[in-house]
C-alpha cells in the first residue's frame, strides 16, 4: 500500500446500502436475543443512539455490556427465569441479566433524563433488584 505496488480491484455494482437506523431498531429483544447478539446491539449502536430497554416503564439506554462467563450460575439453573430477568445485582459487579442464551453484563447505563455513567455510580441513586424484568 505504501509504495503504490498493492493491487486495485475495482468495486462492483451489486453493492448495497446499509438501512437508515431507527429508533425500534435499538431496543433490545430479551425473548429472541442471545447475550452475544445483545453485546453486537450495543456496540454498533454507541456512540450514535445506544440500545434501550424498559425497567418499570422507564426508559433505560445500555451503552456498554459484556458477555458474562463464569458467574457461577448453570444454564439448566437459570432457565426458571423469563429472559431479561436480573439475575445479579451488585453495586460493585453491577448488573446481570439473563437472555435467550448467556447472561449480559452492564457496564455502563444511561437512566430516563440522565447522562450515560458506570453502571456502579449508577447503582449508588437508583435501585435495580434482582429479579426484576427488562421488557
Amino acid at each position: 500500500i505504501e509504495n503504490g505496488t498493492a493491487p486495485r480491484t475495482p468495486q462492483g455494482n451489486d453493492f448495497s446500502m446499509a438501512p437508515m437506523l431507527d429508533k425500534e431498531m435499538s431496543k433490545i429483544d430479551w425473548e429472541n436475543k442471545t447475550a452475544e447478539e445483545i453485546k453486537n446491539l450495543v456496540r454498533g449502536l454507541n456512540p450514535i443512539m445506544g440500545a434501550y430497554t424498559l425497567l418499570n416503564g422507564k426508559k433505560i439506554k445500555f451503552w456498554k455490556v459484556e458477555v458474562a462467563n463464569n458467574i457461577g450460575y448453570d444454564e439448566d439453573n437459570i432457565k426458571i427465569f423469563r429472559n431479561g430477568t436480573v439475575i445479579i445485582s451488585d453495586p460493585r459487579d453491577g448488573i446481570f441479566i439473563k437472555t435467550k442464551k448467556g447472561i449480559l453484563r452492564v457496564l455502563e447505563i444511561q437512566g430516563e433524563n440522565a447522562k450515560k455513567m458506570p453502571i456502579q455510580d449508577f447503582l449508588r441513586g437508583n435501585r435495580i433488584e434482582e429479579y426484576q424484568i427488562f421488557e
